[in-house]
């Protein structure tokens, strides 16, 4: 052999060498806060887990030794998979209180939370586990190592699985958002040829009445691709101050538009108290206007009235919406906030659907119940 052929060989086993080493990948770990104010336990739980992987990915570990520091942590980055997180700290609920201000203040609904402590009987279990949503909760006395790392791989388990939930539902959300572009599109070009036709024909054609029809039609579906956007449009559910005084005056303007469409003379009656609430003003004024305008659809059509109420109560802003109409049969209340459910031949049933998805990414409550005049009320309940 030459020595070109040598050295065309020994390039060619180099080249194939760096070619390997290119294709290797670090995995992105999973980051787990630990959140103790004993540096022991910190200490204890990164050489317990320190070989730990789940699904191929290692664990990266940041560590908070208060309650105050770990929600300062939270607040700057809330891509955490889970948090091993103290009872007793400076207080003796600062876990507890973490663990509510992680879903209700911070709405993290993603993280895992596994409660650990020392004195079990400043957080009794069954009251814990029912009253919070957490993954876990152990003494610290009876977590052994194999106990550790079965919880937290149940805990990385069901945060991925919440994370793939998520992203399917925003994957659903753009393709409502395309297809919805796609309709509006042919809608305005079957209004546009009708129009024409319309004009061409005359009013007096035998085809007008058809051509209304039509016009009639596509814009029934424009009001459901409308509503399809506007539900599609809601992507996060942002902490922010609103007052709900000036959010539903400005609301009830729309409200009373609408109701004028309808050819409703609507009687409505408003009390507005003044309380600033978290939540986007844009979110909190759909809620109000699809509340709203819900009741004024099911208002009574000889004499209709709606009531809309803002109160604070207790630890609540409480939102009251009734009207004067029939109440909600049993048969249909588990399916009024499923999309497209309607009693109504012209609805689109959507109102409700937004409704549902703006509470439910706030953790807000809402309950329906029968008025004294035999209507429906529809009552919003906001953490303050």
């Amino acid at each position: 052999m030459d020595n070109d052929n040598l050295f065309a060989d020994d390039e060619l086993l180099f080249s194939g060498e760096e070619s390997a080493e290119s294709t290797v990948r670090e995995v992105e770990p999973w980051k787990v806060l630990i959140v103790d104010d004993e540096p022991d336990v910190h200490s204890m739980t990164r050489m317990v887990l320190g070989d730990f992987a789940f699904e191929g990915r290692p664990l990266d570990f940041v560590s908070a030794h208060s309650g105050e520091e770990s929600i300062d942590i939270l607040k700057v980055d809330p891509d955490f998979a889970v948090v091993l997180l103290d009872v007793v700290m400076e207080t003796n609920t600062a876990g507890l209180d973490v663990a509510h201000r992680v879903r209700n203040e911070l709405n993290n609904q993603f993280i895992r939370i596994i409660l650990r402590t020392g004195q079990p009987g400043f957080a009794p279990e069954h009251k814990v586990i029912t009253e919070l949503d957490i993954n876990d909760y152990w003494q610290k006395a009876e977590l052994t190592s194999r106990r550790l790392t079965t919880s937290m791989t149940t805990a990385l388990r069901s945060y991925r699985d919440l994370r793939k939930i998520e992203l399917n539902r925003e994957s659903l959300a753009q393709m409502a958002k395309s297809v919805a572009h796609q309709i509006r599109n042919r809608t305005m070009t079957i209004n546009g040829f009708v129009n024409i036709a319309a004009r061409k024909l005359g009013p007096d054609s035998e085809a007008a009445e058809y051509l209304e029809t039509i016009s009639h039609e596509a814009a029934r579906l424009e009001n459901i691709v409308n509503s399809v956007s506007s539900f599609a449009a809601i992507d996060r559910c942002d902490h922010c101050s609103a007052d709900i005084k000036e959010v539903s005056e400005k609301a009830m303007e729309l409200c009373r538009e609408y109701a004028q469409e309808l050819g409703k003379d609507v009687q409505f009656t408003t009390d507005f108290t003044q309380q600033r609430v978290d939540s986007r003003p844009d979110l909190l004024s759909k809620v109000v206007i699809e509340l709203v305008n819900n009741a004024v659809v099911f208002a009574d059509e000889k004499e209709p009235r709606v009531s809309v109420e803002a109160k604070v109560e207790e630890n609540f802003c409480k939102l009251v919406v009734s009207d004067n109409g029939s109440c909600i049969s049993d048969e249909d209340l588990p399916y009024i906030f499923d999309p497209f459910f309607t009693t109504k031949p012209e609805a689109v049933g959507m109102g409700l659907s937004i409704v549902n998805r703006i509470t439910s990414g706030y953790n807000w409550n809402v309950d329906v119940s029968c008025s004294d005049e035999g209507g429906a009320v529809f009552t919003l309940a906001i953490p303050l």
